[in-house]
């Protein structure tokens, strides 16, 4: 009965509501309002079938894994991304919270409980969905505070080779009519370890990121120097990273480029094994330029190019490891389900990455999780593609990229033999029907054809072509 009333005086409290307080935000949102805030209430759901052959290049060793923010998935994994979450609007201050499930579909994610179902079974746990970005801002009036975990970038305008990801953050921007800038505290790691016999190191782990990056507007071209300070200890590296991206559209050219240096040290600890001093000098190189010939054709060509290490043995360090790299966003080459942007542990590559840094032996100084490595052999990449709307329902983008080694002399020294440059080819080619603005089905398929390089790494099984098909559910409100 009580639950009754309460329910009869919620729906009144409804009825009685002044009209503006609850507002249309766009077709499907809705937001709540006040005197001093705006609440907008968002979410998606993802679902991704997963096909694949060969993702291991080793048809003797059947279809092989990838790697994806659900972890690691195989044949007919399906990958389930589900967001809801709140925007919030005030004077000068501003909320963002989205809420994330990204799992791999099977009863035990969809019940959010274990496998068991005996006396011990414990029940739903809830730990497959969590607060996954947060973004809390306050204006003081031409310089805006923020911190959280929301995604923040340094280059994703160009070739995403530096960083970009949602670590936790503080960050101060500013901006006036032709010029803005923001500078940013990362704290990419923060860990308390044990020394085995109950010393506890509050720094030992710790890898804390600072940069600066300015953005001038040209009159449509923006030119951004950036500067960041890796302060990596959990590999006794310290970066700095100096580099300047630019983009824009000139005409119905859009071209894109960034150059980053990377310079510093890393100090020996054997217990890391890090067997000695290393100097740290490092280029990466990003390009590509795209034409406007209309909404059904876009066509684009660039290049990729990261310095590899010559030399296993000597005190250099010549391999660039970004701090994280998130070419898997970027506007020209990026696609979120294209093969090269997931971890494959054959090939190397790593999670949003176009490269195959964990290819390697020695301790390295950056990468997502810390999973490059200092000899690692670097990238040329070479691509062209194009995309487009063909009309108001589909939409399509294909893109050919071609991948070499750019330095085989480190890995060479590690193998004990000779390693061919080519690490193959790979085709992408994404089709998507868009029912309305809040359902598409769309489709990516990938190719990827090895080279030699390859089969001197893994063995001679390993020259068969990998062969991924993703189907894309998206619902959006």
């Amino acid at each position: 009965m009580i639950k009754k009333y309460v329910l009869m005086a919620a729906a009144a409290g409804l009825l009685l509501a002044p009209a503006g307080a609850f507002a249309k935000m766009g077709s499907g949102q809705m937001s709540a309002k006040s005197k001093d805030i705006d609440v907008e209430f968002f979410g998606s759901q993802k679902m991704y079938p997963h096909f694949m052959d060969n993702v291991n290049f080793n048809d003797d060793e059947g279809d092989g894994i990838l790697g994806e923010e659900n972890g690691a998935m195989g044949n007919n994994a399906v990958r389930s991304e589900t967001r809801i979450g709140w925007k919030g609007i005030g004077e000068d201050w501003s909320f963002l919270v989205t809420l994330e499930a990204d799992v791999t579909m099977n009863k035990t994610n969809g019940d959010r409980g274990e496998q068991s179902t005996g006396p011990s079974y414990k029940g739903a746990s809830g730990s497959s969905f969590g607060l996954e970005k947060l973004d809390f801002r306050y204006n003081f009036g031409g310089v805006e505070l923020s911190t959280g975990w929301n995604g923040r970038f340094l280059d994703i305008n160009s070739g995403g080779l530096l960083y970009g990801d949602d670590h936790p953050f503080f960050g101060l921007t500013g901006k006036t009519d032709s010029f803005s800038w923001e500078a940013l505290y990362l704290m990419i790691q923060d860990d308390i370890t044990d020394d085995g016999v109950g010393a506890l190191n509050a720094q030992e782990m710790d890898w804390r990121v600072y940069s600066l990056r300015g953005a001038f507007d040209l009159g449509g071209f923006t030119l951004a120097p950036l500067y960041a300070f890796s302060d990596n200890n959990d590999q006794e590296a310290q970066t700095h990273y100096l580099g300047v991206e630019g983009y824009g559209k000139i005409g119905i050219f859009t071209p894109r480029f960034e150059i980053i240096y990377a310079t510093g040290e890393m100090d020996e600890d054997t217990s890391k094994g890090i067997m000695d001093d290393y100097d740290i000098e490092a280029w990466a190189v990003y390009g590509s330029i795209e034409f406007d010939l209309g909404k059904a054709l876009n066509p684009y060509v660039g290049f990729s190019w990261l310095s590899g290490d010559d030399d296993a043995d000597d005190d250099d360090i010549e391999a660039f490891n970004g701090i994280t790299n998130i070419s898997r966003y970027t506007k020209t080459f990026g696609m979120e389900n294209a093969l090269i942007y997931r971890t494959v542990p054959t090939l190397g590559s790593v999670l949003y990455s176009n490269n195959f840094n964990m290819l390697g032996s020695q301790t390295g100084y950056g990468g997502i999780a810390n999973t490059s490595k200092g000899d690692a052999p670097g990238l040329l990449m070479l691509g062209m593609g194009s995309k487009g709307q063909l009309n108001e329902k589909w939409s399509y983008k294909a893109q050919f990229m071609y991948f070499e080694l750019d330095d085989t002399g480190a890995l060479e020294d590690s193998y004990g033999h000779s390693i061919d440059d080519e690490m193959g080819y790979e085709f992408d080619l994404q089709l998507t029907y868009l029912f309305n603005n809040h359902f598409s089905i769309g489709n990516v398929v990938s190719i990827f054809d090895p080279g030699d390089a390859l089969e001197d790494l893994r063995g001679d099984d390993y020259d068969d072509t990998a062969f991924l098909d993703v189907i894309e559910f998206v619902w959006k409100f």
